[in-house]
């Protein structure tokens, strides 16, 4: 392992640490201001790996770190007839009791709200709040943002990072949510009003947004990758990608560069700032464990049209597919933009239900032709099995793009997920061939009907040895005493969005399976250690918070199920009883290890689909 990679796991290690320990911290000093004697102090659970003993207190490090504990003297059930000490727990007062299992809770609300400040002061990077990229169809879609666009505010809310937006967005009451935008080349920030979609997929509410990259093409280039062999490196930026036409961006340009597999020629720019152009050929990643044809279903229906649109009054049609623009087929993200850029005047060909339709419109400049594409939201042909062959697969040679499936060793295809893709996978589990009846039109409107038979294959894809850079920003305040306002709010809006979650959850509004445990926990404070210290401390002032509300909850053997008993014994003027007390354990114990089971699936899901 890497030294920098094994750092990072030691900073993660430790912080993960400091946190537990902060809260724990909390309950010990409570204690012995209250004159109660502590017996251990642990972090984690379960056999003890090592410890020392001071005073009347060990102080040890156990082998489970699922958290932590403070065992105090009389905490447990007192034996009748055992005469009560001074310094036990339960010879204290309700309130003394309250301050001491409370006393976790606030440690981790005063860590945060010390630890932010100077974290803010120092500077923290965050991913810019800039748009990368828009769903076609997406509420933000609809209200016509476009990529570029800063969002500002959030229902009143002040946006410091991308993901933000999206956990605003989710945490909102339902209905249209309030966005302060500010989109390219616009001077002044407006105000836009968009309502979110659920989305079932991701289980919550969402206006299908996507982070941009950094802006300035900065680029991250492994150690003996294609683009590496090339001549890239961390030092270089790309200036644009040499082929494909002004106006798209960055993002835009590289996925039309690359989907054919073919090499990628970028100008790019040195450390030096001289500019260079530079070919990369692509490495051919297999996956033998996965067998596939290598068909993905085309983009050519129009799911939307925005009203107003140039595309709405050429007469395009939500249900239309789109067969040729200016003479190209639609069948790929960006097809429709490179079909109407700057020519001869609009001719488009669409499929309506079942009769051909020619449209007609004016020559489009470059901006106009972009917009254009934009306005029209398409969505896979699913219905009709409309076919990408992607390059070097097993459907590669034989199929060809735009064929429509017909069917299938015999079975009419009607559907691609609940036809087409049962049927592909058992044939390719089984090692056979599938023999697909396919209709091909040619460029003259020719159509044919053609028996072909694939064998799937495994799987591959081109890889060209770099990533874009994320768009990141130092945020920092301007003097301390704005990062200590800054730093308090953060900490209490934390414990606002840690209810608003729970509060979400309970009525079916985001999904419990955004619920995570220490897997999650350790991947995020590891990636968040790769932006730094200040990142990571970051991070750990939210964890703070999250552990102290989650034992604020009224749930035995947490702190909040200790302070709702104390509750209780206030109010009745006695504690409760034994048996009801035992009993609330066992059933605090079982919640608590259903929901370590959950989370942890979770956890395991979502590693997995990474």
């Amino acid at each position: 392992m890497e030294f920098e990679s094994l750092s990072r796991l030691l900073q993660m290690a430790i912080g993960i640490g400091l946190v537990i320990f902060v809260h724990e911290l909390g309950h010990f000093i409570a204690a012995r201001l209250c004159k109660v004697r502590v017996e251990t102090f642990s972090l984690g659970f379960g056999p003890k790996l090592f410890g020392v003993r001071r005073g009347d207190t060990l102080y040890q490090v156990a082998m489970l770190p699922l958290g932590g504990y403070v065992r105090m003297a009389g905490e447990d059930s007192v034996e009748p007839g055992s005469k009560p000490l001074g310094d036990e727990l339960h010879t204290k007062s309700v309130g003394a009791r309250f301050f001491i299992y409370s006393g976790g809770v606030l440690m981790n609300m005063v860590f945060a709200a010390i630890v932010l400040p100077l974290v803010m002061f120092h500077g923290v990077k965050f991913n810019e709040p800039v748009v990368g990229s828009i769903a076609p169809g997406s509420p933000a879609w609809r209200a016509g943002l476009e990529p570029g666009t800063r969002i500002l505010e959030v229902n009143g809310a002040k946006i410091a990072s991308f993901e933000y937006i999206a956990q605003e967005i989710a945490l909102a009451p339902p209905g249209d949510s309030s966005l302060l935008v500010q989109g390219p080349g616009e001077a002044a920030p407006r105000r836009v009003a968009i309502e979110p979609a659920y989305d079932e997929r991701l289980g919550l509410a969402t206006i299908g947004v996507a982070p941009g990259a950094d802006r300035a093409g900065a680029i991250l280039v492994p150690a003996e990758s294609a683009a590496a062999r090339a001549g890239l490196s961390d030092a270089d930026r790309i200036v644009a990608v040499v082929g494909v036409p002004s106006g798209f961006s960055l993002e835009e340009s590289l996925e039309i560069a690359t989907r054919a597999g073919t090499p990628l020629r970028l100008r790019v720019s040195g450390a030096d700032g001289v500019e260079r152009e530079v070919s990369i050929e692509p490495e051919w990643s297999t996956n033998e464990s996965k067998r596939v044809l290598g068909l993905l279903p085309a983009l050519s229906i129009v799911r939307e049209v925005r009203a107003g649109s140039t595309a709405a009054k050429l007469g395009l049609l939500a249900g239309d597919r789109i067969v040729r623009a200016n003479g190209r087929r639609i069948l790929q993200r960006n097809d429709l933009a490179l079909a109407t850029l700057p020519g001869a005047p609009l001719v488009i060909e669409v499929d309506r239900n079942g009769e051909r339709v020619t449209l007609h419109g004016d020559a489009l400049d470059s901006a106009a032709a972009l917009a254009f594409a934009r306005d029209v939201a398409l969505a896979p042909n699913v219905t009709q099995c409309e076919v990408v062959v992607a390059p070097r697969s097993a459907a590669a040679g034989t199929l060809q793009d735009g064929d429509r499936l017909l069917s299938a060793n015999g079975v009419e295809l009607s559907d691609w997920e609940s036809d087409f893709l049962p049927l592909v996978q058992g044939v390719a589990a089984e090692q056979r061939s599938v023999t697909l009846k396919v209709l091909r039109e040619g460029a003259d409107g020719a159509r044919e009907t053609l028996e072909l038979q694939v064998t799937p294959g495994p799987q591959s894809a081109p890889d060209y040895g770099f990533g874009q850079r994320e768009a990141l920003y130092t945020y920092r305040a301007d003097s301390l005493s704005e990062a200590i306002v800054v730093g308090v709010q953060a900490t209490f809006k934390f414990a606002t969005d840690s209810w608003l979650m729970l509060k979400r959850m309970v009525l079916g509004q985001v999904s419990s399976k955004h619920m995570g445990g220490i897997i999650s926990i350790g991947v995020y404070a590891y990636s968040w250690a790769e932006l730094g210290l200040a990142k990571l401390f970051f991070f750990l002032c939210m964890l703070s918070v999250n552990l102290a509300f989650i034992n604020v909850l009224p749930v035995p053997l947490l702190d909040g199920g200790h302070l709702l008993f104390l509750v209780i014994e206030k109010l009745k003027g006695s504690p409760v009883s034994e048996r009801v007390h035992g009993y609330s354990q066992v059933v605090g114990m079982v919640l608590i290890l259903t929901l370590l089971v959950y989370v942890t699936y979770n956890d395991v899901m979502r590693v997995a689909s990474l």
